[in-house]
């Protein structure tokens, strides 16, 4: 039976909603606030048998068309317990739309350690866990704290996981494949001196401002770096993706709105800060990759996240 509680927004522009200002419209919108709409908004999608995303911060995600023809759910579902605590530890369930920025800054200054080295990420919990979202100096991936999270299904029902059922690797998630949605996860934390946690946390964001672009319209990383094999096959002495576009003489190269950071050559940044056509977006990123794969043989692949 269908569910006749969902009222959705028809053609709506998602330009707003996307770090990169990307000119798109999707056929259906919804803004959900709690766990029940998130679920009742997957179910909507799969008994219309539509396509459908779920986004959080609108960073990591682009789109290679100026339509998409489905559902897009903004997810605004913000909670946060603690489930248990002992001497040294807490565990806190908290919801996938749940702001990193504003997490990290909360365990920071309650004393529980293993976000801090986040401080700087934005997106939401949800996003981060699809993709893994990490640090790397000193390597920190948001998953490391994880011990469980609720799934939705890819028939609409509830399905609780532990943090082997993700398979984690670099950048990656079952969830890339499986098209699951996360409701919420509970994360195990450490009991820390907050006055540590503080100087990792700034020590992460002071390193982050000075190499790479802040504070402007950009997803972060656009492509993942490359393999260990890859980068050995290549004489190279580094897997950073950032390096291998440097070297193709691409910062500061652009097409439309869209150019190669002149500060991180794995950014691309809307230097407009407005609503920018997806084609040009595509024809850099078309170059990007026909550039490296020539001076290198390597094939690069995007992490970000594209809809069609």
């Amino acid at each position: 039976m269908q569910n006749k509680q969902i009222k959705t927004k028809k053609k709506v522009n998602l330009s707003k909603y996307l770090t990169l200002h990307i000119q798109a419209q999707t056929d259906e919108f919804i803004e959900v606030f709690s766990k029940q709409e998130l679920i009742d908004a997957v179910k909507y999608a799969i008994e219309k048998n539509i396509p459908y995303f779920v986004i959080g911060g609108g960073s990591n995600v682009a789109l290679k068309t100026i339509r998409f023809s489905g559902l897009i759910i903004k997810n605004n579902y913000i909670y946060k317990k603690i489930i248990k605590e002992t001497p040294h530890e807490i565990y806190v369930s908290v919801s996938s739309g749940y702001p990193m920025p504003l997490l990290v800054n909360e365990t920071i200054e309650n004393g529980w350690g293993g976000l801090e080295y986040h401080k700087g990420l934005p997106g939401t919990v949800g996003g981060g866990i699809y993709m893994n979202s990490k640090w790397t100096k000193p390597m920190a991936y948001i998953s490391d704290c994880l011990i469980e999270a609720t799934l939705i299904d890819e028939k609409g029902n509830e399905k609780k996981v532990t943090k082997d059922y993700f398979n984690f690797s670099y950048g990656y998630s079952l969830l890339q494949d499986t098209g699951e949605i996360i409701l919420d996860v509970v994360f195990r934390l450490k009991k820390k001196d907050i006055v540590q946690l503080k100087q990792r946390a700034q020590d992460s964001l002071s390193y982050r401002k000075e190499t790479q672009p802040f504070g402007i319209s950009t997803c972060g990383c656009f492509f993942k770096n490359i393999t260990q094999d890859e980068m050995e096959r290549a004489g190279l002495e580094t897997k950073s993706a950032g390096y291998l576009i440097d070297k193709c003489e691409l910062k500061g190269y652009s097409i439309g709105s869209f150019i190669v950071s002149d500060t991180h050559a794995n950014f691309i940044v809307n230097k407009d800060n407005k609503e920018s056509n997806p084609k040009d977006l595509l024809q850099l990123v078309s170059l990007i990759k026909r550039k490296v794969k020539n001076k290198f043989g390597i094939e690069l692949k995007e992490e970000v996240r594209y809809l069609y």
